[in-house]
């Protein structure tokens, strides 16, 4: 991390430009740190100003703030040094450390949606009015935070509803002179990534007629993950992978609060069923803009989600940690409540059902200056270090397309083919390594496909089918047929594919050829041995194949000829 007692930024005889702004935006962990990214722009394009970052240290989520820090580009100032100095400006997104010993204005920033959680939820009195006489307000509008011997630590405190204000003015009236109402500078962010959502999901790997459903989790003890971590391998165990795709976004003091590593190896069962993990600083934005449907909990995330219009499925664990007239609260009690004991496909649909109520709750309380609030902040910032604002317009820009963790891309797939009237077969496939039988809804499995790179023995163990790629084969299709029968007991059928069809090798020695014909974009051509494998080498002619939105039709027998259409799909913004 870029810490200097002597920063040259602040030593005039070695600046190239005499900024006379000095700002210090303030870093308390990493949460509050990916906040401090949204606003900073705001003072971008000014060479009046020089900008510094410090680090507290107070919070208990220290892993991975100084990588971060030294990440974004900026000098950074130790804690200590920070307090000796004097500045214009003290930005922060969160409350702890001895902030009210700076020497500048402070400017208090929420890094969260708004303001919903008790700072001691477990002595809340569900349905009591007096909750707040009882000594038990809510973060980031307490007593407790915002004044210091009886006076208000911020020169400024953000809001960005209405309604905090009433809220401000029951907690702490002393501060709400200082208060004024700017808007949700991430939730613009997200509106703004709206006309990107194709490019976000190609980014993800989520083909054009796929839903993509983002799992969300804040942190603690009444977190979604806190209280189900095998919900991601449940969600990819029940979906159809033709159909869906699954993210995760977990709140960063879940990864910095346990360790990457360790929270790898609790997800390396829905890693390798194909689970898209998102980083913890950023792409959880781009996530709700790309998705079809969000199951979470009490955190932001979930009501940043509602706000955008997607349907939301909520674990409601977490309501006694948050007011019961927060915008939090009211998303909770209209969301479809999260269950183990229904089918995941039913809590989606109603889910999409309720989503026009949900978008409309959350709408109404997330901001009351939508697409506005940077604008709002930087008047706010220049007010306070007294000085005229650029006249360069600010720029509200979209969240940058988002970046996974890396994971398989071709799991291996228990795959159910099922007989409907009219000649239809029914193609539904499940990632095998997070399949469970027992969970509601699910059908028995049929049979298993696996790629030639799988590397779970006991899957390798139970194939039927083992495929790859005609652009990885390690050596001539044939030999590399002959290879996987010698090495595996119980495959069928050696597949080779491509974008334009499939070979199957038998064990037996016959030989299948498969054609496709019409593809559109997005298909996956995978699907084309699976049905081979099930019909046998004389299929019914004019046999109509659906699996989710995919339409195959056989045309011919002999050497097969497929056509794929994509019909419908995902097409919400």
């Amino acid at each position: 991390m870029r810490e200097d007692p002597e920063i040259s930024a602040f030593v005039p005889k070695w600046q190239t430009l005499q900024a006379p702004l000095r700002v210090l935006a303030i870093i308390h962990n990493v949460t509050s740190a990916t906040r401090m990214m949204d606003v900073l722009p705001a003072l971008e394009d000014d060479p009046r100003v020089q900008t510094v970052l410090t680090w507290t240290r107070s919070s208990p989520f220290r892993h991975g703030v100084e990588k971060f820090l030294d990440d974004t580009g900026y000098l950074v100032m130790e804690w200590e040094k920070a307090l000796e100095q004097e500045f214009d400006l003290a930005i922060g997104t969160s409350l702890g450390g001895d902030i009210h010993k700076i020497s500048a204005p402070f400017l208090r920033l929420p890094h969260g949606m708004g303001y919903n959680k008790y700072l001691k939820p477990e002595i809340r009195k569900s349905g009591n009015p007096e909750i707040r006489k009882s000594g038990n307000p809510v973060f980031g509008l307490s007593r407790e935070w915002l004044l210091h011997d009886g006076e208000p630590v911020p020169a400024a405190l953000a809001l960005s509803h209405d309604e905090q204000a009433e809220r401000l003015a029951a907690d702490c009236p002393e501060a709400l002179p200082r208060a004024f109402v700017a808007g949700d500078p991430c939730h613009d962010r997200i509106l703004a990534g709206f006309p990107h959502r194709a490019r976000y999901r190609r980014a993800l790997g989520v083909r054009p007629h796929q839903q993509l459903v983002l799992i969300s989790s804040t942190w603690g003890t009444r977190s979604l993950f806190g209280r189900h971590p095998g919900l991601p391998a449940r969600l990819l165990g029940s979906l159809p992978q033709d159909e869906y795709r699954v993210a995760l976004a977990l709140h960063p003091n879940i990864w910095h609060g346990h360790g990457p590593g360790q929270v790898d190896a609790w997800l390396a069962r829905a890693r390798r069923a194909g689970l898209i993990v998102l980083p913890p600083n950023e792409g959880w934005r781009a996530a709700i803009v790309a998705s079809d449907a969000v199951v979470g909990d009490h955190g932001s995330v979930s009501y940043y989600s509602a706000a955008a219009g997607r349907p939301v499925v909520l674990d409601t664990a977490g309501h006694g940690a948050v007011a019961p007239d927060s915008p939090i609260a009211r998303l909770l009690e209209t969301a479809v409540p999260y269950t183990q004991e229904v089918p995941v496909e039913e809590l989606l649909r109603r889910a999409h059902e309720l989503v026009d109520t949900t978008k409309s709750v959350a709408e109404h309380w997330v901001s009351s200056r939508p697409r506005g609030s940077l604008a709002l902040v930087r008047s706010r910032m220049y007010d306070l270090m007294g000085a005229e604002e650029p006249e360069i317009p600010v720029a509200t820009r979209a969240v940058p397309a988002p970046v996974p963790e890396p994971g398989p891309a071709h799991p291996a797939q228990w795959v159910r083919i099922t007989g409907l009237p009219d000649d239809v077969l029914r193609v539904r496939r499940i990632p095998a390594a997070a399949y469970d039988h027992r969970a509601p809804g699910n059908e028995a499995p049929g049979h298993l496909a696996v790629r030639d790179e799988e590397t779970d023995e006991r899957l390798n163990g139970l194939a039927d089918l083992v495929l790859c790629h005609e652009d990885d084969l390690p050596e001539d299709g044939a030999a590399w047929a002959r290879s996987v029968f010698t090495h595996r007991l119980t495959p069928a059928a050696a597949v080779v594919h491509g974008p334009d069809g499939c070979v199957l090798h038998g064990r037996d020695g016959t030989l299948t050829r498969v054609r496709l014909t019409g593809a559109t974009e997005g298909f996956d051509p995978s699907l084309l041995p699976l049905i081979v494998h099930h019909a046998g080498s004389d299929p019914r002619l004019g046999t109509q194949v659906r699996s989710g939105s995919l339409r195959l039709t056989v045309e011919a027998g002999g050497i097969w000829e497929i056509e794929a259409v994509v019909t419908g799909g995902p097409e919400r913004a």
